[in-house]
Formats: structure tokens, sequence, C-alpha cells
């Protein structure tokens, strides 16, 4: 019986179509992380995940351009596990920067202005996932 009611909704639908809902593009798509174009000094700063673990310090060159590095000091806690300190970071995207030390990849991601993300891999499969938020004074 379900079948003979949507098959004659169907058949009222293609008899009128003036009556059908006229046909609509797909709504846009808000910004994407990929698509924000962040500049250099939103990374600066220190990061951490909470007020009593050591933040993460980012500080950049004076370069412009492809040149432009962001330089990373990674806390003690993590540094002990992954086996890096210091990372030097390239812009990938508009919010992403990213930079291998030794066979260990660190992805720094802005979220927002004061909210990012850290994943750093090694080529071992080990992996590090940090959400951060910006704790600059």
């Amino acid at each position: 019986m379900k079948h003979v009611m949507l098959f004659s909704a169907l058949l009222g639908l293609a008899a009128a179509p003036a009556m059908a809902a006229p046909a609509t593009s797909a709504p846009t798509q808000p910004a994407t992380q990929a698509q924000t174009n962040y500049p250099t000094a939103t990374f600066m700063g220190t990061w951490t995940v909470r007020a009593e673990v050591p933040p993460f310090i980012v500080a950049g060159n004076k370069a412009m351009g492809p040149a432009a590095r962001l330089l990373v000091s990674v806390p003690e806690i993590y540094s002990a596990t992954i086996g890096e300190s210091r990372f030097s970071l390239a812009r990938k995207s508009g919010s992403v920067w990213s930079g291998t030390q030794n066979n260990t990849t660190l992805t720094f991601t802005l979220v927002s202005q004061n909210a990012g993300q850290i994943v750093i891999t090694n080529t071992n499969g080990h992996k590090v996932d940090v959400p951060l938020y910006r704790n600059d004074p």
C-alpha cells in the first residue's frame, strides 16, 4: 500500500511540474580552515592545553614570502616523548604551517585566532595530537 501511495504522489508531481519546488543551487559553504588566510603574526605567541602545562612558544623570523618561518619550541613534557624540542615551520596554506626535523613532522593549524592544533607525527607511526589555546599575557 505504501508503494501505491508513493507512486501516486510522484505521478502527481510529474503531471503538475509547476507545483513542484523549483530547482535551487546548493548553498554556499562557509569559509573553511584551509580557506582562511591568517597573517604570520597571528600564529606567534604562547599556546597551551591548560594553564598548568608548559606552553608551546611560537616565534617568527623577519623574512617575508616563501622564506618566512615559524620557530616552535616544544615543552619538555612533549619533547621527551617525540625526541625533538624545536621545529622550523614553513607556510602550507593560510591556516597551516608545517616542518620536519629528523623524521618527525610538526603541523600547526589555526582553528581561530585564539585556538589551534598541533599534530606531531613520526615516520615510525607515533602521533601526538595537541589542541591549543592562546596563552599570551
